[in-house]
């Protein structure tokens, strides 16, 4: 399995989504944040669009949302994510990574795990690139229900007219699987993403790190 050519194709792939602008629903929308959503067109639920704006640069930004182990900043300030494991380094920009949540509406959603090749991209910007793959060295565990990430990503972009202001975008499409209403996931996750924008902003405030 070649990961590099996996990661690299989730990132052209969630180009085009982020420069798509048809037939896009509003989910939740706050002062701060907007979560879009449309049928997805790789599973038989929606792709979620998420955006938001940081007073902070994005080199600033990508650091807090890059998922890694330990004491990263991402584990300080993401309460739905449990653990983050690295299973297998790649290379300098890719590797593969295991994420646990904790359950989710009040328990009727338990804990899930992915298995995903995660793709970094550092330039003027920042992408960091997510999809699930099959992982033979990375059995289900029987605490977890084995989801199943189609192409997501986090984008961060810098704006031309506010030096040092950073536009957050989350794409995802996660199929978690189980037997949950279909109605039960998408009430689901147009709020939860709205608390991992929250959450990263009060993160960024408290650390002194917002202008």
């Amino acid at each position: 399995m070649d990961f590099r050519e996996i990661a690299e194709k989730t990132a052209d792939i969630l180009k085009g989504y982020l420069k798509d602008d048809s037939g896009w629903e509003v989910a939740k929308k706050t002062k701060d944040i907007l979560i879009e959503y449309k049928p997805s067109k790789e599973f038989g639920g929606h792709l979620y669009r998420g955006t938001s704006e940081y007073s902070c640069p994005v080199e600033i930004v990508f650091q807090y949302v890059d998922p890694l182990p330990g004491d990263a900043p991402r584990l300080k300030w993401d309460k739905g994510i449990k653990k983050i494991e690295i299973l297998k380094t790649i290379s300098d920009d890719v590797r593969i990574n295991r994420v646990c949540t904790d359950s989710a509406c009040m328990g009727m959603i338990s804990p899930r795990d992915f298995v995903d090749v995660i793709l970094n991209k550092k330039t003027e910007d920042g992408m960091s690139t997510n999809v699930s793959i099959d992982y033979a060295e990375c059995p289900v565990d029987k605490k977890y229900v084995r989801g199943w990430n189609h192409h997501c990503g986090l984008i961060c972009m810098n704006i031309p007219d506010k030096p040092g202001h950073t536009k957050l975008v989350s794409l995802i499409q996660p199929d978690i699987k189980g037997m949950l209403p279909r109605a039960l996931v998408d009430q689901a996750i147009p709020g939860s993403m709205t608390e991992f924008f929250a959450n990263l902003r009060q993160c960024l405030k408290d650390d002194g790190k917002l202008q």
